[in-house]
This record gives C-alpha cells, structure tokens and sequence, in this order.
C-alpha cells in the first residue's frame, strides 16, 4: 500500500495546529469499553448536508462553536504565499467568511473558537510568529493580548470558556531546544500563562481543551519519545495541571486530536494512530476513575478523527473515512443506544474531510472542514443538519 494517506492526514494535521509532523504510541488496554459496533442504529434520521454558499475556495476551516443563537467558524483564508486568519457564520444576509483584522496584517491562521456562554466568543491560532487571541463582543472582533513564552512560532491550537470570565487555551511553545506544552487562562480581565508539566525534554504539545467544571479541565495532544510520538493528557484539579496516563494503543504512533467534557465521569478524546500504512481512529472515555479505550465502529475501517463535542444524550463525532486511500469526510453519534451513522450529503469532491463540530442553541449539528475542488483547489466545507441533537 502506498503512502498517500500520510500525506493527507499530516497536511489536515498541520494546517489544523500547525504543529504535528509523524506520530506513534504503544499497546491497547480497554476498560469497561462497549464491544465493537457497526454505525447503523438511527443511522438515517441523521442527514448533514451544505448550506447554501458556503463552500469557499482557498478557505480551511478548523472549527466551529455555537454563540448564541448562531455559529461561528474559524480558519484560514490562503492568499498565495499568505495566510490571513478568517471568522465565518451566519449572519441575515447568510453564511459570511471574511478575513479578521485584528492581527495587523500579519501572517495569521486561527485553529479554534468558543462561544463564552454569554453570546460572546473567543478564537485562537497564531500571528507572526506568536500566540493569537481574538474576542468577540458580540458586535466585532478585537486583539486580545496573550503572552508569548517563547522565542519563537509559539501558537495556540484549542480554546474553551466557561464563562465571559472564565476561559482556557491550549498548544504550543518553544523554549529555544524543543516545543513545550503551553496553556493560558483568561481571569476576566488578562490572559496568564499556567505552569504545565511536560514528559521528557523532547517535544509536548497540547491540541484541544475541554471543561467539566471550574475545577476541572482537560487538554490532550501528544508527545515525543524518541522517534515515536504517544497520545498525551493533562488534567486541571483547581490549583495544579498534571499528566493522566491514557491507554497503549498497540504499535503505531498516536495523537490526540479533540477532547469534550459531558461531566467530571464522563470525558471523550479522539484522535488517530498508524498501523503500518493504515490509519486508524482512535476513541478515548474517561469515567471518572481512567482513560479506557473505546473500541469505534466496525465498518469505520480506516479512519482519523479530529473532533468530538457533547450533544444532549451522547458526544458527535467528525473527522476524515478513507476509501481507496483518499479521505472523504465522516460524521458518528454516540449516545446510550451505541454508535450511529450520519448521512452527509455533499457536492462531490475528490477529497474532503471535516475539522470541527459543534452543537447550537437550536441542537442543530454543525461540522466544518475542507475539500479538494474538481480543479485541484481546496475550499471550505460546512454541513449541518440532525436538529435535536
């Protein structure tokens, strides 16, 4: 089998954090975990499908999150050989995606967005070289200055708010040898740098973060070790961030791509790992007590995920299905009752895969990600449907 997978999962990778290059971890321990299912159940009450416009060419999305009645995206918008940072949702006249100017036309990308409870939001990714914040107050966009540990090209790659005062962002930093976990916290008035623990002395890098109480947060990514790179998870106990073991996924190199926090028993994380020429996805449950690895879907086969976000009875799911070595884009529910499918109903594309999934006010499903046009471009995807969920 040839090696065109890794191509395509390490492009999604990058763009999504700007961070990752090959991965790899260790053997499987699953605990408590439901026996391998097929996606069927409900499986045709839930269609995504394109809402109209917003298919965008040279726009990558790599996430989304509901604030207040509406969505927000957030991504890149490529001009040539420049990159500039882009905010997309609903608006009266529809689906709107504009570049943000809040950097002061610095070479920008933003990786992820928050809603903060309170019809405001908050984004995150990088700007000339250093950690970006953006905050809207429900009318624009402004610079919200975060601190820059490192010399250089340190980034933030996930954001979550608990409330407008309350808020946490995960990635990177480089201490001048390697990157290190890096995560900040807004106290309601200025963003601080939170002391994080770090495995080893070679790179730690953190991709998403989640919240199940003030007292208690999760932020997963990966590491390295050696020529091999293991998932990596860190847990926020109200004074002190420390690193939970998560399970061996077998040979192959695994990360952790996207974390959701349904209660302090109840933490998903979802990711990948490689087995040989194969990637496979990855699903992690925490109950309270340990990380334990949930067996996905039998019919899945080869797949990466790189999102997970709460629904009302269960977490959804998105990432990329490959089908003859390209990837196409993949949407499952999960709730009480198993595994289900979801329909998406797309223009064909020979690739596309989804980065981002959120829920709004409404329970509408919304995922975001990219495609390749039959013109070798790519441009924005954005499916939503599943109301209820």
């Amino acid at each position: 089998m040839g090696k065109r997978w890794i191509f395509a999962v390490t492009l999604v990778v990058l763009v999504a954090g700007g961070i990752a290059g090959w991965i790899r971890a260790d053997s499987a321990r699953s605990v408590k975990a439901p026996p391998p299912a097929t996606s069927g159940g409900n499986a045709a009450a839930c269609v995504l499908s394109e809402p109209p416009d917003t298919s965008i060419d040279r726009d990558n999305l790599e996430g989304v999150a509901a604030v207040g009645d509406s969505v927000v995206g957030a991504g890149t918008r490529f001009l040539g050989s420049n990159a500039i940072g882009l905010t997309a949702g609903e608006s009266s006249r529809g689906w709107k995606a504009e570049p943000v100017e809040m950097f002061q036309h610095l070479r920008s990308s933003l990786y992820d967005v928050s809603g903060d409870r309170a019809g405001g939001a908050w984004v995150v990714g990088i700007a000339g070289g250093k950690p970006a914040v953006g905050r809207w107050n429900g009318h624009s966009w402004a610079e919200s200055p975060s601190p820059d540990p490192g010399p250089s090209l340190d980034l933030l790659s996930g954001v979550v708010a608990e409330s407008p005062r309350l808020a946490w962002a995960v990635g990177r930093l480089n201490d001048g040898v390697a990157y290190r976990t890096l995560i900040e916290r807004w106290d309601g008035t200025t963003w601080h740098v939170v002391t994080t623990p770090d495995v080893g002395t070679e790179p730690n890098i953190l991709k998403d973060v989640a919240v199940a109480g003030p007292d208690d947060v999760w932020a997963v990514g990966w590491r390295l070790a050696g020529r091999h790179y293991l998932a990596l998870a860190e847990h926020w106990d109200g004074s002190r961030w420390s690193i939970v073991p998560t399970p061996d996924m077998g040979p192959g190199d695994t990360i952790l791509t996207g974390v959701a926090a349904l209660s302090s028993e109840d933490v998903w994380s979802v990711g990948w790992r490689s087995d040989g020429d194969v990637p496979r996805p990855v699903i992690e449950h925490w109950d309270g007590s340990r990380w334990a690895s949930v067996p996905p879907p039998s019919d899945v086969g080869s797949a990466a995920f790189s999102a997970v976000t709460p629904m009302s009875h269960g977490v959804a799911i998105v990432g990329r299905q490959f089908v003859d070595q390209r990837p196409k884009a993949l949407a499952l529910l999960h709730d009480s009752a198993g595994w289900h499918a979801v329909k998406i109903e797309v223009a064909p594309s020979p690739q596309a895969w989804l980065n981002g999934v959120a829920v709004d006010a409404s329970g509408t499903l919304w995922a975001v990600g990219s495609r390749f046009t039959s013109e070798g471009l790519f441009a924005s995807l954005v499916v939503s449907g599943c109301a209820g969920s």
